[in-house]
């Protein structure tokens, strides 16, 4: 495999949501400086990525955050923007967000509210991030469990991509990014060829690898989030297996990771949608993917649980609740179910797969 030719430099013409390949931390750290361009500068991390990469932060004004799903709330949203007011930033302040998609979405949420918004720059450090969360400007914070259900939309100026990030994940980590990598890799027909044949590499974490799915996933956000920006059309097919992945990681406390979760959401609503009976060969194959990218043991949640979390969906529309199906790589649908209706295809599928030993339980495990 030829190696990749990362540069110090925009691999695109756009002034905002600009994707930016760099080779070290050393360099990621001169891009924000560069977007920055001489205007107050204040990031915001988490504890790992200050610990491991503190090369990557500025001297001053950095606000760590407590590592997880946990810290998606207002309150530490509301805790950062004081410490911003307090360190004298303005409006002219540009936030950078060092770290995985929880820090990514905090800041792009305090970057969007601080004195009615300020510019955002994201340097993600995890797999998901790369390939999917920091691009596109989404940002959010969690309400009682559910999801991202307080945000703003708020497109970073710069995605500075450094895949030597990647090295120090632990394993779980990297297994969520593999959720999100595949669920992209099913959506981009040119992407799913390279993953497909790659799999083992990626699963073993093969730099080169790596760098080179991460670019195609990254350019096909890109160019999806481009084209509509505040998720009214085409966009809407990025939400592949998280109808039942959000449902179920809400339902189970995050005991997974959100990649972990996007899988079971994809094998599931792929049976929901009975994916077999229009194109079996894709299906075989999607399934020995998902099996191979690390399906976790479906957590004993009933139906009717998954379906109550399901109904409160931001994706859904006129009572219906909103799933994103495939005829085929690169061939996305929507199709809409009343709650009865998908709580009665979750069951059936569930239980089909369960036979087909295709999943298995927790507590359950062949």
């Amino acid at each position: 495999m030829k190696e990749l030719e990362f540069c110090y430099g925009s691999v695109t013409e756009r002034t905002d949501n600009e994707l930016v390949f760099v080779r070290s931390a050393k360099d990621a750290k001169k891009a924000v400086t560069r977007a920055a361009g001489g205007n107050q500068l204040f990031a915001v991390t988490d504890e790992n990525v200050a610990r491991l990469y503190p090369e990557l932060l500025p001297k001053n004004n950095v606000y760590v955050i407590d590592a997880g799903e946990e810290s998606k709330t207002l309150a530490v949203v509301q805790k950062i923007c004081r410490a911003m007011l307090e360190s004298g930033m303005t409006r002219n302040a540009v936030v950078a967000a060092f770290g995985g998609g929880v820090t990514g979405d905090i800041a792009g949420f305090v970057s969007s509210v601080y004195m009615r918004g300020v510019e955002f720059c994201n340097v993600p450090t995890t797999l998901l991030a790369q390939v999917d969360s920091a691009i596109g400007g989404k940002t959010a914070v969690n309400l009682d469990g559910y999801k991202n259900m307080i945000g703003s939309f708020k497109m970073p100026s710069r995605i500075i991509i450094c895949p030597e990030l990647l090295s120090t994940l632990p394993s779980r980590e990297w297994r969520s990014g593999l959720g999100e990598l595949v669920k992209t890799a099913f959506l981009c027909e040119e992407l799913y060829g390279f993953v497909k044949e790659n799999i083992a590499e990626l699963v073993n974490r093969v730099p080169l690898a790596a760098q080179k799915a991460v670019e195609k996933a990254a350019r096909f956000k890109k160019k999806i989030t481009d084209e509509d920006f505040t998720e009214k059309g085409t966009r809407k097919i990025l939400n592949l297996g998280h109808t039942v992945g959000h449902a179920l990681e809400k339902c189970d406390g995050h005991k997974y990771s959100h990649g972990e979760y996007v899988l079971l959401g994809m094998k599931i609503e792929f049976e929901m949608l009975s994916i077999a009976d229009t194109n079996a060969e894709f299906a075989a194959e999607s399934g020995k993917l998902l099996g191979a990218a690390g399906l976790p043991a479906l957590p004993n949640i009933s139906p009717e649980e998954v379906t109550a979390a399901a109904k409160t969906d931001k994706k859904n529309s006129n009572g219906k609740i909103s799933v994103i199906g495939l005829a085929g790589a690169g061939k996305a649908f929507e199709s809409e179910f009343s709650a009865t209706e998908f709580c009665s295809a979750y069951s059936k599928a569930v239980n089909a797969l369960i036979n087909k030993g295709e999943l298995s339980r927790v507590g359950n495990q062949n």
